[in-house]
């Protein structure tokens, strides 16, 4: 009787590996990360922005929230930034000698890192290198850093591309062309980053990048990383404020470093069409002056942002027609009979799916040319000096 008690109270082997089993289950699904938990840990790794999250991460304790943007910056600094960046206008000075020194250049009471504009200048505007960029890579829109007083931008407003013009200098913004001063952003690249709110199809740079220091490239290259196509120029002699003057190889290996990807094709395009239009000796009918263009054939480089282009809002980008035509022959608009006269040319057109119309280039016309010339000549009207620098 007392052997049976005993047994009765002990346990078997069976139970003892059941109640192991038991513990060990639960304490997995105790530890066990939720589904919401996983999801954050993954968008870390991935280099997702914390603002991409939802509220119920950014409720989270200031000291977490603090640690997971700092860790995530760590991880991939490459992620395309939320929203717009507050912008940061230059710090006005009075230097009476600074002013005297810049002889040519406008940048009143602008620091001596900033100004170095002109009212125009012939050698950094290349009408048919935007119009290049318009119909043959398909832009709609374009940002435009270092826009000083907003002839490029001009171009692109009066031609119906989206565009936005940073600049540094309160006095090129006080003096600014383009019609629309909404487009217009003060941000001084030295005093901090600044990124657009919206991507864009490409970004157009020209005369900026051998005026800011290597110790702010991460400021200005923040905007960068919101566009597919990123066009520079850099100069290869000195100027106003010229601290980053190198080769085009430092400044390739430099924005590949960036996470851009240089393109020897698209460079060598756009350097051709330049060429070609000075060639021409093109004449600019508000000052009568020839479209140098030398600052782009000389030394603009074209690079790819990978993480932009690859977003469906600009699978547009390098559109060109699908449907065969005939060997030798461009292709054409898909669901247009190659041969109109031919029943079978005609039946094989009516089954093909005609390409969405946002995919086709802008329409440009002389219109938008006229208009243009007249936001420029009212801005400069009878300047026609052009700076050497």
């Amino acid at each position: 009787m007392a052997s049976h008690d005993i047994s009765r109270r002990s346990f078997t082997s069976f139970q003892v590996i059941l109640l192991i089993c038991v513990t060990l289950v639960f304490q997995s699904i105790w530890n066990r990360p939720t589904g919401w938990e996983n999801a954050v840990q993954i968008s870390n790794q991935m280099g997702i922005s914390p603002e991409r999250q939802t509220s119920s991460v950014a409720s989270a304790s200031t000291s977490t929230s603090t640690s997971t943007s700092t860790s995530n910056t760590m991880i991939n600094p490459l992620s395309i930034q939320e929203g717009q960046a507050p912008n940061l206008p230059s710090i006005i000075v009075e230097d009476k000698e600074l002013e005297a020194s810049r002889k040519i250049y406008g940048g009143k009471g602008d620091g001596k890192h900033l100004g170095g504009f002109t009212n125009i200048d012939m050698h950094g505007i290349s009408p048919a290198v935007w119009k290049h960029a318009v119909e043959k890579w398909t832009v709609q829109s374009v940002l435009d850093v270092g826009c000083g007083k907003g002839t490029s931008t001009s171009w692109f407003y009066t031609h119906g591309v989206r565009t936005q013009c940073v600049e540094g200098s309160h006095d090129a913004i006080e003096q600014s062309m383009v019609p629309d001063k909404s487009l217009l952003v003060e941000h001084d690249f030295s005093r901090g980053p600044w990124w657009p709110g919206q991507t864009f199809d490409a970004v157009w740079s020209v005369e900026f990048l051998e005026h800011v220091n290597l110790q702010f490239h991460y400021n200005y290259v923040s905007a960068f990383r919101k566009a597919a196509i990123i066009m520079v120029s850099s100069s290869r002699w000195g100027g106003w404020h010229h601290v980053e003057v190198h080769q085009d190889p430092w400044w390739i290996q430099k924005y590949e470093s960036y996470g851009f990807r240089y393109s020897k094709e698209l460079t060598d395009e756009i350097r051709g069409v330049a060429k070609s239009e000075k060639a021409g000796n093109t004449i600019f009918p508000v000052n009568g002056e020839p479209f140098g263009a030398q600052h782009i054939f000389m030394s603009m480089k074209v690079f790819i942002n990978p993480v932009v282009a690859a977003l469906p809002e600009h699978a547009h980008l390098f559109g060109e027609l699908g449907c065969f035509t005939d060997y030798g022959k461009p292709n054409r608009k898909c669901g247009t009979p190659a041969k109109p006269g031919v029943k079978k040319s005609v039946a094989a057109a009516a089954i093909e799916t005609p390409l969405d119309p946002s995919f086709f280039p802008l329409v440009l016309t002389d219109a938008q040319d006229q208009a243009w010339y007249d936001i420029v000549k009212a801005s400069i009207g009878d300047d026609t000096e052009t700076p050497k620098e």
